[in-house]
């Protein structure tokens, strides 16, 4: 069998595929985990709190890349140390491995890229999706459609994905019917459920380049999230980008002084998933997040002008640009509570099985 060589680099990347490595060790599926190093922080807690078992390589440094310049020197030196290794992992008969890259980050084109050097075969877990506009999210967009046409396997988490991947010559796609995070969703809440009711609290995540790169549209959101203190405590989970961010534009302190808002950390998974499961609301741009409070049926407020998941939007997803009031004034009407949706945690579909029983197939084959 041709071995599989997962290549990731960030947090979510490792949250999102946890439960597939974890699977992975259990059917005796040949893997190692080769992490480029893009993220650092909390990622041996990650693998703490999913009980990850699989080998992980670390070929960098392990330090945080939290600014463009940091990012772009890491690059090229982490590309040619991945193509090596994949490049060195050939079997005793020749075949080059399959090498499993995830979603839309710098780590997901490196890995990519480094198999297409090497010969290996690439298989790309999130395929398919799409916001069907070239910069938006910058970069995101532009790097997904460059590993869809790296690809000779595709793992899509809906039915629209799957047919966009179909549509390019050369792919194997296949259905996973949803992400493999509602897997993590349901491991965290196994060990940490969330409150059985709605606390007054609501939750920020805020990273995406094209908002924290813009002082004009970081300063609103700055604004929007002090004056929705006012209606419940906000908690602001604070990326190390967006802190950067925010102290560089002077709008850390502001936050920081601002009468019920918490900045916080990132925290462990379950920790997180429990915040956001007794939540009012959340405030996020994330894609992960989205999925994530889709499963969960909390209302959420995404600053984003559009997405390319389909997951909750408009029933408990709404953009920000569909609220023709302010954040406050919207929770003061009651408008978070009219989004509100059961859980859909219990739908059947294991996706998580569904992409290892796939590996399992490309690797015999």
């Amino acid at each position: 069998m041709r071995q599989c060589i997962f290549v990731i680099g960030t947090r979510a990347q490792l949250v999102k595929i946890a439960p597939v490595l974890n699977l992975a060790v259990t059917s005796g599926l040949e893997h190692v985990v080769w992490f480029t190093g893009q993220h650092n922080e909390s990622i041996d807690d990650l693998k703490v709190d999913f009980d990850i078992k699989s080998c992980f390589v670390y070929p960098d440094k392990q330090k945080e890349r939290a600014s463009i310049l940091g990012l772009l020197a890491w690059l090229p030196g982490t590309l040619l140390r991945c193509r090596k290794f994949i490049a060195d992992a050939a079997g005793d008969d020749g075949n080059k491995p399959l090498v499993v890259v995830h979603g839309d980050t710098l780590s997901t084109i490196v890995g990519a890229a480094a198999a297409r050097m090497a010969g290996g075969r690439v298989v790309h877990l999130e395929s398919g999706l799409s916001s069907g506009r070239l910069f938006e999210p910058f970069p995101e967009e532009i790097l997904r459609r460059l590993t869809f046409r790296m690809a000779q396997h595709a793992l899509c988490p809906n039915e629209d994905a799957y047919q966009r991947m179909c549509r390019i010559r050369g792919v194997d796609a296949r259905s996973t019917e949803e992400n493999t995070l509602l897997d993590c969703v349901r491991f965290a809440l196994e060990k940490r459920d969330p409150a059985s009711a709605a606390d007054r609290h609501f939750v920020a995540s805020i990273h995406r380049f094209g908002n924290i790169y813009r002082k004009d549209k970081l300063k609103t959101i700055v604004d929007e999230l002090i004056e929705l203190a006012q209606a419940g405590d906000v908690h602001f989970v604070v990326h190390p980008s967006t802190e950067q961010r925010l102290h560089a534009t002077g709008l850390y302190e502001r936050l920081a002084d601002a009468t019920g808002v918490r900045l916080t950390p990132r925290m462990p998974y379950t920790d997180f998933l429990a915040l956001l499961g007794s939540a009012r609301a959340v405030i996020s741009d994330g894609g992960s997040n989205q999925e994530e409070l889709s499963y969960l049926g909390v209302p959420t407020v995404l600053f984003r002008e559009r997405s390319e998941r389909p997951d909750g939007i408009g029933e408990n997803i709404v953009f920000r640009h569909q609220i023709e009031t302010s954040l406050f004034d919207f929770a003061r009407i009651g408008g978070f509570e009219s989004l509100r949706r059961r859980s859909r945690l219990d739908d059947p579909v294991q996706p998580s099985k569904i992409t290892v029983d796939a590996l399992r197939e490309w690797a015999a084959g």
